[in-house]
Protein backbone atom coordinates (compact mmCIF):
# COMPACT_ATOMS: atom_id res chain seq x y z
CA UNK A 1 0.00 0.00 0.00
CA UNK A 2 2.81 2.56 0.91
CA UNK A 3 4.10 1.28 -1.65
CA UNK A 4 1.70 1.76 -4.07
CA UNK A 5 0.70 5.74 -2.69
CA UNK A 6 4.84 6.62 -3.32
CA UNK A 7 4.15 5.23 -6.79
CA UNK A 8 0.88 7.49 -7.54
CA UNK A 9 2.98 10.29 -5.78
CA UNK A 10 5.73 9.96 -7.90
CA UNK A 11 3.10 9.55 -11.17
CA UNK A 12 1.43 12.66 -10.17
CA UNK A 13 5.09 14.44 -9.98
CA UNK A 14 6.19 13.32 -13.37
CA UNK A 15 2.98 14.71 -14.24
CA UNK A 16 3.43 17.75 -13.27
CA UNK A 17 7.05 18.59 -14.76
CA UNK A 18 5.71 17.07 -17.87
CA UNK A 19 3.11 20.22 -17.24
CA UNK A 20 5.50 22.19 -16.83
CA UNK A 21 7.90 21.64 -19.11
CA UNK A 22 5.40 21.79 -22.07
CA UNK A 23 4.22 25.00 -20.91
CA UNK A 24 7.97 26.21 -20.86
CA UNK A 25 8.32 25.17 -24.51
CA UNK A 26 5.09 26.66 -25.60
CA UNK A 27 5.54 29.66 -23.95
CA UNK A 28 8.84 29.77 -25.80
CA UNK A 29 7.54 28.60 -28.95
CA UNK A 30 4.62 31.28 -28.59
CA UNK A 31 6.62 34.25 -27.71
CA UNK A 32 9.69 33.56 -30.11
CA UNK A 33 6.57 33.61 -33.12
CA UNK A 34 5.15 36.79 -31.58
CA UNK A 35 8.21 38.80 -30.85
CA UNK A 36 9.09 38.01 -34.76
CA UNK A 37 9.12 41.49 -36.68
CA UNK A 38 7.44 42.57 -39.33
CA UNK A 39 10.11 42.18 -42.17
CA UNK A 40 8.64 44.16 -45.25
CA UNK A 41 11.23 44.05 -47.86
CA UNK A 42 12.33 47.99 -49.15
CA UNK A 43 10.73 48.29 -53.21
CA UNK A 44 13.46 46.96 -55.23
CA UNK A 45 11.70 49.23 -58.43
CA UNK A 46 14.43 50.88 -60.27
CA UNK A 47 12.77 53.48 -61.44
CA UNK A 48 10.91 54.51 -57.99
CA UNK A 49 14.00 57.40 -57.18
CA UNK A 50 12.12 60.53 -58.16
CA UNK A 51 9.19 58.96 -59.07
CA UNK A 52 5.94 61.66 -58.04
CA UNK A 53 3.23 60.19 -55.45
CA UNK A 54 -0.02 58.54 -56.21
CA UNK A 55 -1.52 62.03 -55.26
CA UNK A 56 -0.02 63.25 -58.70
CA UNK A 57 -2.21 61.01 -60.60
CA UNK A 58 -5.19 62.47 -59.59
CA UNK A 59 -4.79 65.41 -61.98
CA UNK A 60 -4.02 63.57 -64.92
CA UNK A 61 -6.23 63.38 -67.83
CA UNK A 62 -7.28 59.76 -68.22
CA UNK A 63 -4.32 57.74 -69.84
CA UNK A 64 -3.98 54.58 -71.88
CA UNK A 65 -0.77 52.53 -70.16
CA UNK A 66 0.58 49.07 -70.86
CA UNK A 67 1.50 46.67 -67.91
CA UNK A 68 5.25 45.22 -67.75
CA UNK A 69 5.86 43.33 -64.79
CA UNK A 70 9.68 42.77 -63.86
CA UNK A 71 10.28 39.55 -62.43
CA UNK A 72 12.87 39.19 -59.54
CA UNK A 73 15.64 36.88 -60.16
CA UNK A 74 15.63 35.35 -56.23
CA UNK A 75 14.85 32.19 -54.32
CA UNK A 76 12.06 34.54 -52.70
CA UNK A 77 10.12 34.57 -56.09
CA UNK A 78 6.97 33.48 -56.29
CA UNK A 79 6.70 30.57 -59.42
CA UNK A 80 6.27 32.57 -62.59
CA UNK A 81 2.75 31.06 -63.93
CA UNK A 82 1.82 33.20 -60.19
CA UNK A 83 3.49 35.91 -61.25
CA UNK A 84 1.42 36.15 -64.77
CA UNK A 85 -1.64 35.52 -63.14
CA UNK A 86 -1.31 38.73 -61.09
CA UNK A 87 -0.31 41.00 -63.89
CA UNK A 88 -3.46 39.66 -65.57
CA UNK A 89 -5.19 40.54 -62.40
CA UNK A 90 -4.06 44.39 -62.15
CA UNK A 91 -4.75 44.51 -66.33
CA UNK A 92 -8.39 43.17 -65.96
CA UNK A 93 -9.43 45.83 -63.28
CA UNK A 94 -8.85 49.02 -65.57
CA UNK A 95 -10.57 48.02 -68.44
CA UNK A 96 -11.75 50.59 -70.88
CA UNK A 97 -13.77 53.51 -69.90
CA UNK A 98 -12.09 53.88 -66.72
CA UNK A 99 -9.43 57.00 -66.25
CA UNK A 100 -6.64 54.26 -66.27
CA UNK A 101 -7.09 51.65 -69.04
CA UNK A 102 -4.84 49.24 -69.12
CA UNK A 103 -4.75 47.60 -72.68
CA UNK A 104 -2.68 44.16 -71.45
CA UNK A 105 0.88 43.66 -69.82
CA UNK A 106 4.01 41.34 -70.33
CA UNK A 107 6.09 39.66 -68.22
CA UNK A 108 9.86 40.01 -67.90
CA UNK A 109 13.16 39.09 -66.20
CA UNK A 110 14.37 42.49 -64.03
CA UNK A 111 17.75 42.57 -65.68
CA UNK A 112 15.52 42.80 -69.18
CA UNK A 113 13.18 45.86 -67.90
CA UNK A 114 15.37 47.51 -65.61
CA UNK A 115 16.34 50.28 -68.23
CA UNK A 116 14.15 52.43 -70.38
CA UNK A 117 15.42 50.61 -73.51
CA UNK A 118 14.86 47.61 -72.08
CA UNK A 119 11.27 48.37 -71.52
CA UNK A 120 10.69 50.23 -74.61
CA UNK A 121 11.59 46.41 -76.56
CA UNK A 122 9.46 44.53 -73.48
CA UNK A 123 6.60 46.87 -74.51
CA UNK A 124 6.54 46.98 -77.98
CA UNK A 125 3.66 44.54 -78.69
CA UNK A 126 1.46 46.63 -76.27
CA UNK A 127 1.62 49.58 -78.48
CA UNK A 128 1.72 51.94 -75.85
CA UNK A 129 3.26 55.37 -74.69
CA UNK A 130 3.12 54.30 -71.20
CA UNK A 131 3.41 51.55 -68.82
CA UNK A 132 2.92 51.04 -65.52
CA UNK A 133 5.89 49.40 -64.43
CA UNK A 134 5.50 46.72 -61.81
CA UNK A 135 8.12 45.07 -59.20
CA UNK A 136 7.68 42.83 -56.37
CA UNK A 137 10.52 42.08 -53.63
CA UNK A 138 9.92 39.38 -50.78
CA UNK A 139 11.26 37.88 -47.68
CA UNK A 140 10.67 34.75 -45.85
CA UNK A 141 11.17 34.32 -41.68
CA UNK A 142 10.79 30.48 -40.34
CA UNK A 143 10.46 29.91 -36.82
CA UNK A 144 9.53 26.90 -35.13
CA UNK A 145 5.25 27.18 -33.37
CA UNK A 146 3.34 25.55 -31.06
CA UNK A 147 -0.28 24.28 -33.25
CA UNK A 148 -3.27 24.17 -31.96
CA UNK A 149 -6.39 22.69 -33.76
CA UNK A 150 -10.06 21.23 -32.36
CA UNK A 151 -10.49 21.23 -28.82
CA UNK A 152 -7.22 19.45 -27.24
CA UNK A 153 -5.41 18.54 -30.44
CA UNK A 154 -1.51 20.06 -30.83
CA UNK A 155 1.53 19.79 -32.81
CA UNK A 156 4.92 21.04 -32.97
CA UNK A 157 5.37 22.32 -36.34
CA UNK A 158 6.82 25.33 -38.40
CA UNK A 159 5.67 28.46 -38.96
CA UNK A 160 6.27 30.62 -42.46
CA UNK A 161 5.78 34.23 -42.22
CA UNK A 162 6.31 35.58 -46.46
CA UNK A 163 6.63 39.65 -46.88
CA UNK A 164 6.27 40.87 -49.67
CA UNK A 165 6.36 44.79 -51.16
CA UNK A 166 5.00 45.60 -54.34
CA UNK A 167 5.96 49.02 -56.17
CA UNK A 168 5.37 50.62 -59.31
CA UNK A 169 6.03 53.56 -61.48
CA UNK A 170 4.22 54.71 -64.18
CA UNK A 171 6.43 56.05 -67.38
CA UNK A 172 6.11 57.75 -70.27
CA UNK A 173 8.30 55.49 -72.87
CA UNK A 174 9.57 58.93 -75.34
CA UNK A 175 10.86 60.84 -72.40
CA UNK A 176 11.76 58.50 -69.83
CA UNK A 177 9.88 60.64 -67.37
CA UNK A 178 7.95 59.34 -64.53
CA UNK A 179 4.48 60.26 -63.92
CA UNK A 180 3.26 58.75 -60.43
CA UNK A 181 4.09 55.98 -58.32
CA UNK A 182 2.84 53.39 -55.85
CA UNK A 183 3.75 50.92 -52.85
CA UNK A 184 1.97 48.39 -51.03
CA UNK A 185 2.69 45.89 -48.67
CA UNK A 186 1.41 42.14 -48.20
CA UNK A 187 1.88 39.11 -45.78
CA UNK A 188 1.15 35.34 -45.47
CA UNK A 189 1.59 32.85 -43.15
CA UNK A 190 1.53 29.23 -43.31
CA UNK A 191 1.69 26.58 -40.46
CA UNK A 192 2.32 23.06 -41.01
CA UNK A 193 3.34 20.39 -38.82
CA UNK A 194 6.69 18.77 -38.58
CA UNK A 195 5.47 15.53 -39.60
CA UNK A 196 3.25 13.92 -42.24
CA UNK A 197 0.63 12.75 -40.44
CA UNK A 198 -0.71 14.87 -38.18
CA UNK A 199 -5.00 14.61 -38.87
CA UNK A 200 -7.18 16.13 -38.41
CA UNK A 201 -4.84 18.89 -38.63
CA UNK A 202 -3.58 20.26 -42.23
CA UNK A 203 -1.06 22.88 -43.52
CA UNK A 204 -2.96 25.87 -43.86
CA UNK A 205 -2.26 29.51 -45.40
CA UNK A 206 -3.37 32.87 -43.86
CA UNK A 207 -3.29 36.04 -45.94
CA UNK A 208 -3.00 39.35 -44.54
CA UNK A 209 -3.59 39.76 -40.85
CA UNK A 210 -6.90 38.65 -40.11
CA UNK A 211 -8.59 36.86 -42.68
CA UNK A 212 -8.36 33.00 -43.21
CA UNK A 213 -7.80 31.20 -46.00
CA UNK A 214 -7.35 27.44 -45.75
CA UNK A 215 -6.43 24.64 -47.88
CA UNK A 216 -8.48 21.52 -46.50
CA UNK A 217 -7.00 18.07 -46.81
CA UNK A 218 -3.47 18.92 -48.19
CA UNK A 219 -0.46 17.68 -46.49
CA UNK A 220 1.73 19.66 -49.03
CA UNK A 221 1.97 22.85 -50.78
CA UNK A 222 3.93 23.17 -53.97
CA UNK A 223 7.22 25.32 -53.96
CA UNK A 224 6.77 29.00 -53.52
CA UNK A 225 2.74 28.71 -52.76
CA UNK A 226 2.80 31.04 -49.40
CA UNK A 227 5.02 33.31 -51.67
CA UNK A 228 2.26 33.30 -53.73
CA UNK A 229 -0.51 34.09 -51.19
CA UNK A 230 1.63 37.11 -49.79
CA UNK A 231 2.25 38.53 -53.16
CA UNK A 232 -1.52 38.38 -53.94
CA UNK A 233 -1.97 40.30 -50.87
CA UNK A 234 0.38 43.04 -51.81
CA UNK A 235 -1.19 43.21 -55.21
CA UNK A 236 -5.34 43.84 -54.05
CA UNK A 237 -3.43 46.48 -51.96
CA UNK A 238 -2.01 47.76 -55.02
CA UNK A 239 -5.15 47.41 -57.18
CA UNK A 240 -7.18 49.18 -54.36
CA UNK A 241 -4.91 52.53 -54.00
CA UNK A 242 -4.63 53.00 -57.90
CA UNK A 243 -8.62 52.60 -58.03
CA UNK A 244 -8.95 55.42 -55.57
CA UNK A 245 -6.80 57.18 -57.50
CA UNK A 246 -7.88 56.74 -61.17
CA UNK A 247 -10.45 54.19 -61.30
CA UNK A 248 -13.59 56.41 -61.77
Amino acid sequence: MRFSSKTRGYAMLTTALRSILSSVVLSFLVTGCAALPEAYPPPANPFLVGAPSLEEAKSLPPIKVGLVWLKPLNADAPPDAAQRALAEKITSQFPAGKRLEIVGSVTVSAADGDTLAGLRKASAPLKVQQVLVVMPKGTEVISPAWLQYGRNGSAVGTRTDSYFTVSLVALDLTTGKSLFSAVANGEARLLAADYEDARPWYPRISPGRSSAFIYPDKAVFPPGEVRAIALEDAVKGLIYKLDLALGS
